[in-house]
């Protein structure tokens, strides 16, 4: 394969942790990305992904199931698990983010699903059809990417 340039680099880089933050194996990354294992295990390493991951996993849905939890513990008698005052500050903070990062958040969650069930369909699928779907999901993800940003920038 041919040197990347910068540019090419860094969208590859983000592409990769992208789908590493979502769970992809690095085999699987480097077969949708056709970035080498080595590089991608490098990349893993140096930028620290796995910290990334940690953190972007954390998802507005996580935040309303421990709230709930909460609930249904105080319903069955038992002790919660978080303090009422510190998943109220968390929901507040959540709630404190403007408009265009609450949308950047949830557009995210629903496009990694679709995503999600899009690679799905490519891991049941073979041949044509499997790349076909493979090749969709590189190429709209390049222009979600973009518009996130956007949202973001506008924040």
């Amino acid at each position: 394969m041919a040197r990347l340039s910068a540019s090419e680099s860094v969208q590859k880089q983000s592409q990769g942790k992208d789908l590493f933050i979502k769970g992809f194996a690095l085999t699987s990354i480097s077969e949708i990305t056709g970035i080498g294992i080595k590089t991608l295990s490098s990349w893993r390493d140096k930028f620290d992904w796995e910290k990334e991951k940690e953190l972007n996993n954390i998802r507005p849905s996580e935040i309303k199931k421990l709230i709930l939890q909460y609930v249904i513990d105080i319903r069955e008698g038992k002790k919660p698990a978080h303090k009422a005052d510190d998943l109220s500050k968390i929901s507040a903070a959540f709630d404190r983010l403007n408009d265009s990062r609450k949308k950047a958040v949830y557009t995210m969650e629903s496009f990694d699903e679709f995503c999600s069930y899009i690679l799905e369909k490519a891991g049941k699928s073979t041949g044509k059809k499997r790349d076909d779907l493979l090749e969709k999901v590189k190429e709209i993800r390049i222009d979600f990417d973009e518009y996130v940003n956007q949202l973001l920038q506008n924040d």
